[in-house]
């Protein structure tokens, strides 16, 4: 299996005798479940043959994913546990056979990579995704140099292995990996990388554009990953450029030496502010947020709010509202706190899911429903103001 994999060849299955071709199988390693498996290789389109119903390989075709049915991000998310470790040690150790009672989870649901938990993480340390309200008087300096900066002093706080900080090996630019930099520190370090640890570096890009397995960047660099570039929601290309790219270098194959190995993109609102976005309407939201603050101020008011990135736990259990608002009156000194909820009709499961939302939210603090309506024109100022009773 190993040999197969690290030499790039297929592996022929004798199932339906020697005169027939023969079904074929690729070697894969699933990192995140440190363990090697067997892809296989049919298909009715591609005139590649079945293996034989007896064969320990046969299985029926996968029912419809869950997640390829989904509009929404999970229900549930929560931090990432242990370090900031998105590359380990492959094992030569062989996915098993699944007992037959067992539910086939080729139907599980929308599944969260750890590189997208991780870059969350960072995010939320660096609060990237935190905008203060802007008071009378003072400058909004946003610049997409200073997020960066953000990000990189969060990862001081980080460690990649025991003893060794994210910083360290962060990258925010291509050039050190093109110039082999990355590599070459990689290697130096690992003389000395805590064992049973795997030596890994990170690239965090600003990307404009993302397709298979290239990010491209500013300037049309490109940045190929050895895998899919992951993201979450099925309607990524609807929300567009631009990303924040968290990609994780490592090495998986002795022979071909550290490389790009997995990426994971996230739409951010524009290349000033890398809050957050799951959707369009979402981009459209914190966007008119941002702009709100300047025609708020002028009325002595201010506003402000938070992304949120994984669950907050409450008297009634664990919450995730889209955003969280924090209004002041300069003038009376009164605050305003209130849950945010950017309401779309795509789907009506997710519609009904986000109105369960609302409705769970309510018992705790004032919510705001933005609707696709509410994004045209200046019709999100009225909304804001008028669902919180501000005059």
């Amino acid at each position: 299996m190993v040999k197969a994999r690290d030499h790039h060849q297929w592996i022929a299955c004798d199932c339906l005798g020697e005169t027939a071709d023969p079904p074929l199988l690729s070697p894969a390693y699933l990192s995140e479940a440190e363990t090697y498996y067997l892809r296989r290789l049919t298909s009715i389109r591609q005139r590649r043959p079945e293996h034989d119903v007896d064969c320990p390989f046969f299985r029926e075709q996968a029912p419809p994913r869950i997640r390829e049915k989904a509009t929404a991000t999970p229900r549930t998310i929560n931090e990432p546990d242990g370090l900031f470790s998105a590359h380990r040690l492959a094992p030569e150790k062989l996915a098993q056979l699944p007992d037959d009672d067992e539910p086939d989870d080729r139907t599980r649901g929308v599944a969260i990579p750890r590189l997208a938990r991780l870059l969350w993480l960072l995010m939320e340390m660096a609060h990237v995704n935190v905008i203060e309200p802007l008071e009378v008087g003072e400058p909004r300096e946003a610049r997409m140099a200073l997020e960066f900066a953000r990000l990189r002093q969060a990862g001081e706080r980080v460690e990649i292995a025991p003893g060794v900080p994210l910083a360290r090996h962060l990258y925010t630019h291509i050039e050190p990996y093109e110039r082999g930099i990355v590599f070459a520190r990689l290697r130096e370090a690992a003389k000395s990388w805590p064992p049973d640890h795997a030596p890994q570096a990170f690239l965090l890009l600003y990307a404009v554009d993302i397709s298979g397995t290239t990010v491209t960047l500013a300037g049309g660099r490109e940045l190929v990953v050895k895998n899919r570039i992951r993201h979450i929601g099925v309607h990524q290309r609807r929300i567009g450029p631009p990303y924040l790219v968290l990609a994780v270098v490592g090495e998986h194959n002795p022979r071909e030496g550290y490389a790009a190995l997995r990426a994971y993109a996230q739409p951010v609102a524009r290349a000033a502010n890398f809050v957050a976005v799951h959707n369009a309407a979402e981009r459209q939201t914190i966007v008119g947020l941002l702009d709100l603050q300047y025609r708020l101020r002028r009325r002595g008011i201010g506003i402000g709010f938070k992304r949120l990135l994984f669950d907050i736990a409450t008297g009634i259990g664990e919450v995730r509202p889209d955003l969280t608002l924090d209004l002041r009156d300069f003038t009376t000194g009164e605050v305003i706190e209130a849950a945010l909820e950017v309401v779309t009709g795509d789907d009506a499961d997710a519609l009904g899911m986000k109105l369960r939302q609302v409705e769970k939210l309510r018992s705790l603090t004032p919510v705001v429903t933005i609707h696709a309506e509410d994004l045209e024109g200046d019709a999100l100022e009225a909304a804001v103001l008028d669902q919180l009773h501000i005059g």
